[in-house]
């Protein structure tokens, strides 16, 4: 039996009727079509055509003969495959007053396919679990529908619906061992996360080098160039990976199709498609003359092919590569529309407006299982001043163009994304958000419920070109396969800024705050919002992003992160178990952060400038305001208490405690208007797990103090964002070392260290051991500004650098009292732990208190480094001298004099680069006691020339 592959091909009469004068102008404004129909029909009710595509060419003849006419196409319930996308142009729109809507008849269900339905197949066995059959010559596809349910293309490993990350990774899916097993994996894929698990890349494989190794094309799908992810990787499309059920694999030489099916499943009397388009339809017009007045409603959209090979294009200086291209394509269109369809089983992008669109929507729509991005808005590269791809640097401003706004208009404008339901998007791709903004301006973003999703919910790619307003959205269960992201993200990369922080700030002093807006044509919205993102941040403003009004937000979890940007206005916002995360802000940012309640601290990282204002925030806990007022300086009429929230079990947070509402300037604002509103989607959405309010301490990670500076180890999602790394592993600058080999190489605070040469740096231990150990390292591995650079070392041997002196040689020539136990020796054994104590018991001898020590050798000193007992607040010495000698006898005036503080802290003092060999330090008087103790006493020096 011959193989029949289902193509319905539309008969166009459009010709014939002009031709031969047929007028039109008497047929109905609404036409009717069903899979049953015939294109000879007259369009009606009960003589329906059968495609869409006769169906248009209808409605043009009609439009022309009835200009003023609106014209509904309802389509009847049923399967409509598509040989080729429907497309509109200029030719088919319609007006305000007599606009053109193809919509569902009724409440039937018209579906509308990008695939091939086969029948006749002759299916035979091929092994114990395996079927094979013949497929038309010619048919290549990678997607497949087993009576409506998508399989799965043979893989390894096995897909795993509970898995992480692409429902199963293996670390050796490219071992030479399991390469070696392919005999031809050709139009294989190799995906795999970024490394820094930024989304994700892919490649296709085009042959063998050798037997244990291929060929890899691709890897285009991230702006952040990286190395493929060791541990999170798989592949796919590969005939020995088939082996276990809903698995199937194509051969393409022969066309020859092989699937496992389930047990008892027949396959004879099994519905079998495969997705064979890419878009359905496609709205074709340009900024000049574009499509007008034209609505999708009421469809069902399904069955299209797989584009991740096809996304390459940069988007500026965001970490976002895209394909322009949408299942629902709109490029120049003004008032179009697509509304309450149901789209699934996507292979790319949902919906996508390319850039000119102005007042065009997507409301109403379920969108679901979708392999890219659920609706994107993306403008014209041409529209910027400065084509810029480097994520690091701005233009030099005496080369940069200070016109502001767009050079043209060809870009998205005015468009709505309004009361849609979209989940479980990005099933391929994982540089993917449920809304995406790009070169866009006034995108309004309203009543949507997003969730489950790899990355953000809604992601604005940069500054350019503002004006957006999100409002009631529902965002959750988001970054779920990815990493430091968050249900809302954006990036502002524009023309101010520069990974330089100094200079950036400097820039926008030299220039102003226009300087900021040069990129913006207002400023972006995030208001009356739910959010909750537990693999990030709630509202994750990144790299740059600017000009902000943030306010009427419950944040669930992640909390509100700004980095260094300029101009966010965060007020009367509402953050459960988590507080602001603050990172690394420009001078004079202009920031302000007011009215708002947080259960916890902030949590600042890099913060060396704090904004116009931070006040007037509620605090649950009295130690997290003290904490801030004590060490940031902020907060001085802020207050703390609880807030008395209405219903917090049900996610009900409004004040009830009037007076410290009214203390903050705190309004309370709707509770129940998040996410999607239309009564069927709201009855299948899924809302937030709403969490336990946890009053837990705020987390504090000190640092450990080295070489006259601070060092600490990367420990939390932050730390790790803020400095722009794409793991835990390094040894973190929070002050910048100034000793021995420091007093040379210039490291900078917030600089990571990690790398000594070629040997990898993984924490602070790593750092200060091999530093320590005799090999001698000549250069510097440092993550500055998130990129790697190196310095040079100097030879620690170098005589003109002052070092710490070792104290091998050294010896203690006296002491005036020590107790049993808690030898002088102490103070000079390197272990700040171990310390001298002077006699205690039976008496304790007054002060003062000196010992004495031989270096074993001259040096010329630099500085006196002296660290109290650790663990006791007492006894401490309080007044000292330091004197130095050549000869042990004639110490002559004390080079150093004066008060130690009263702390644990270690403590450093200049000296005047005298020469000497011995020292002693003269305990003058005490905090508490007679006695003193002292943990550890180091000077640094150059030996003598």
């Amino acid at each position: 039996m011959i193989q029949k592959v289902k193509f319905i091909k539309p008969r166009l009469c459009l010709l014939f009727i002009l031709f031969f004068g047929i007028s039109v102008s008497g047929i109905a404004k609404e036409f009717y079509v069903s899979p049953s129909g015939n294109d000879k029909g007259k369009g009606t009710l009960k003589k329906p055509f059968a495609t869409i595509a006769y169906a248009q060419s209808m409605v043009r003849a009609f439009k022309k003969a009835n200009p003023t006419e609106p014209v509904t196409v309802y389509l009847k319930g049923g399967k409509y495959y598509l040989s080729e996308p429907i497309v509109f142009t200029a030719a088919d729109s319609g007006t305000a007053d007599a606009p053109i809507t193809y919509k569902a008849y009724k409440d039937e269900v018209p579906m509308v396919l990008g695939g091939v339905e086969l029948t006749d197949l002759q299916w035979e066995q091929y092994d114990e679990h395996i079927y094979k059959t013949k497929v038309p010559e010619g048919l290549v596809f990678e997607t497949l529908f087993v009576n409506g349910k998508q399989q799965v293309l043979a893989r390894y490993p096995n897909y795993d619906e509970d898995a992480a990350k692409f429902n199963g990774t293996a670390a050796d899916c490219l071992s030479p061992e399991r390469v070696a097993t392919w005999e031809d994996p050709t139009y294989g894929y190799f995906h795999a996360m970024h490394k820094a698990l930024w989304g994700g890349v892919h490649y296709q494989i085009t042959g063998k080098k050798n037997d244990q190794e291929v060929i890899l094309e691709g890897g285009t799908q991230n702006n952040r160039g990286s190395s493929q992810h060791a541990e999170f990787r798989f592949v796919e499309n590969i005939f020995e990976e088939l082996d276990t059920l809903n698995e199937w694999y194509l051969d393409r030489k022969t066309s020859e199709l092989y699937f496992y099916p389930e047990e008892q499943q027949d396959l004879d009397k099994a519905a079998i498609e495969v997705a064979a388009l890419e878009q359905l339809f496609v709205f074709d017009g340009t900024m000049e003359n574009p499509v007008k007045y034209v609505s999708i409603e009421g469809l069902t959209l399904k069955r299209t092919i797989r584009t991740f090979m096809k996304t390459a294009n940069r988007l500026l200086r965001s970490d976002w590569t895209i394909y322009r291209g949408g299942v629902v394509h709109f490029e120049g269109t003004e008032n179009c529309a697509i509304k309450d369809c149901e789209m699934s089983d996507l292979g790319g992008n949902a919906v996508f407006f390319n850039e000119y669109n102005k007042n065009s929507a997507v409301e109403g729509c379920h969108i679901f299982d979708v392999g890219g991005s659920g609706v994107c808005f993306v403008g014209d590269i041409n529209t910027v001043w400065h084509e810029n791809y480097d994520i690091g640097n701005a233009p030099d401003l005496d080369k940069m163009n200070f016109t502001r706004g767009p050079k043209t208009d060809n870009y998205p404008q005015h468009c709505l994304v309004d009361n849609n339901l979209i989940h479980n998007i990005g099933t391929v791709e994982k540089q993917t958000a449920g809304v995406h903004m790009s070169l866009a301006a006034y995108i309004t973003v309203s009543r949507n419920s997003i969730y489950d999703v790899p990355r953000a919910g809604i992601n604005i790619s940069e500054g350019k070109w503002g004006g957006h307003i999100l409002e009631y959205n529902d965002v959750f269960l988001t970054v779920q396969e990815t990493h430091d992201h968050g249900a809302f993200n954006s990036w502002g990369r524009d023309r101010y800024y520069t990974k330089n922080r100094g200079a950036a700030g400097d820039r926008v002093a030299l220039h102003g705050y226009d300087l900021v807006r040069l990129d913006m044509i207002e400023k972006n919205v995030i208001r009356n919002n739910r959010f909750r993102c537990d693999h990030g941040w709630d509202i994750d403003l990144d790299d740059g992003s600017a000009w902000y009004e943030i306010y009427n937000n419950v944040c669930l979890s992640g909390g509100i992160k700004l980095r260094d940007g300029m101009l966010r206005t965060v007020y009367n916002n509402v953050t459960i178990n988590n507080s602001m995360n603050l990172h690394v802000w420009l001078q004079n940012s202009g920031d302000t952060v007011k009215n708002n309640i947080f259960t916890h601290g902030y949590m600042p990282i890099g913060m060396r400038h704090w904004g116009s204002q931070l006040d007037s925030n509620l605090f649950f806990q009295k130690e997290s305001l003290k904490k801030i007022q004590n060490s940031f300086g902020t907060d001085q009429n802020s207050v703390y208490g609880d807030p008395e929230f209405a219903d917090p079990a049900n996610g009900d947070y409004t004040v009830t405690d009037t007076a410290l509402a009214n203390k903050i300037g705190w309004k309370n604002f709707a509770m129940d208007q998040f996410g999607v509103q239309k009564p069927a989607l709201k009855a299948i959405a899924k809302t937030p797990e709403i969490p336990e309010i946890e009053l837990t301490p705020d987390e504090v990670i000190p640092g450990v103090e080295y070489m006259g500076g601070v060092i600490k180890n990367i420990v939390n999602d932050g730390e790790k964002s803020a400095a722009g790394l794409p793991d835990y592993k390094g040894a973190k600058i929070v002050e910048r070392p100034t000793k021995g080999i420091f007093s040379v190489v210039q490291l900078q605070d917030d600089d990571v260290i990690l790398k000594l040469d070629d040997e990898e740096i993984d924490n602070i231990d790593d750092f200060r051991t091999l530093l320590a150990s005799d090999h001698v390292y000549g250069t510097i591995g440092v993550w500055r500004y998130q990129k790697l650079i190196e310095l040079e070392l100097p030879d620690p041997a170098d005589c003109t650098i002052p070092m710490m002196i070792d104290k091998e040689n050294w010896e203690l020539v006296s002491v005036d009292s020590e107790a049993a136990d808690y030898s002088a020796k102490n103070a000079i054994d390197g272990d700040p732990q171990t310390f001298w104590h002077t006699q205690f018991e039976p008496t304790e001898p007054a002060f003062p208190h000196e010992i004495v020590v031989d270096m074993g050798e001259a040096h010329v000193l630099h500085s006196f480094e002296y660290v109290p007992r650790q663990g006791s607040s007492h006894p401490r010495i309080k007044d000292f001298r330091l004197y130095v000698s050549e000869d042990g006898k004639s110490w002559g005036k004390p080079l150093v004099e004066g008060t130690f503080e009263d702390s644990e802290e270690i403590q450093a003092f200049s000296i005047d680069k005298v020469k000497g060999r011995y020292f002693k330090l003269e305990g003058r008087s005490g905090y508490t006691r007679n006695a003193a103790a002292v943990g550890e006493i180091s000077l640094y020096g150059t030996c003598v020339p």
